[in-house]
């Protein structure tokens, strides 16, 4: 069952991405690692929907763990410990090592992003949004943009029965399975493309591009504490990544 929400959206969505610019600043495997294990697995495993999340990690790390370990443990230029001469490619340990960081830092942000995005209540976000009087092109950009993966995966799913019921049936082959996700995706890909069209012709019909002032019909469920602490972790996300710039090196 979904987790009872604590705090306003924009205080986790925010969290989240400092989290990220951390992450980015610190560039050591240690951090990465330490949050990995004590920050993400923890909230995807108290999200309430922690095999969601698992797969759709699973889905998008997956493929850029692979490149990874491909572009740089095939092909590092700086690497000088070679483990193994391939002829047009080295497996060296630096590279190897390389590869490993950047595959770990890839999970952590894969991990971060899209905990919050499919956790967050994407209503009570667009609301807090617009009672802080936020452009409403910016709040229907972010609003768009975190919605997307809940949206995709219902969607894929409803997809994946209807072809089931006309017969689809997935074998153990790879092409049987490849066959399959064609099947899946291309009416996936059609049906956002119509529904984007859909939305933006629905959207001018009811005045989005006028300049009236827009109001929410939910509740703020900000607080000022809340406002208090954004601009805190703000403020020290800065100060720590521009102290720790100027001392790392």
């Amino acid at each position: 069952m979904p987790r009872r929400r604590i705090y306003d959206p924009l205080t986790e969505l925010l969290a989240a991405v400092l989290l990220v610019v951390l992450v980015l600043v610190v560039n050591r495997w240690a951090f990465s690692l330490a949050v990995l294990v004590l920050v993400v697995l923890p909230a995807v495993l108290v999200s309430g929907r922690a095999r969601q999340i698992g797969l759709a990690i699973t889905l998008l790390a997956g493929p850029l763990l692979i490149s990874s370990l491909l572009l740089h443990g095939l092909f590092f230029p700086e690497g000088r410990t070679v483990l193994a001469d391939l002829g047009i490619a080295r497996v060296t340990a630096e590279g190897l090592a390389f590869a490993a960081l950047m595959g770990l830092r890839m999970c952590v942000f894969t991990g971060v992003l899209l905990t919050a995005a499919m956790t967050l209540d994407i209503p009570d976000l667009l609301a807090s949004m617009t009672h802080r009087g936020w452009n409403r092109k910016l709040v229907f950009i972010v609003g768009s943009a975190v919605g997307l993966i809940p949206h995709v995966a219902l969607r894929g799913r409803q997809i994946t029965r209807a072809q089931q019921a006309r017969g689809l049936v997935v074998g153990r082959s790879p092409l049987s399975r490849v066959r399959a996700l064609l099947t899946v995706t291309t009416p996936l890909v059609i049906g956002l493309l119509v529904d984007a069209s859909e939305r933006n012709r629905m959207l001018e019909a009811r005045g989005f591009s006028s300049a009236t002032t827009r109001t929410s019909y939910l509740p703020d469920t900000d607080s000022r504490g809340q406002r208090l602490a954004r601009r805190g972790m703000v403020a020290a996300v800065g100060a720590f990544s521009a102290v720790w710039l100027l001392v790392a090196p």
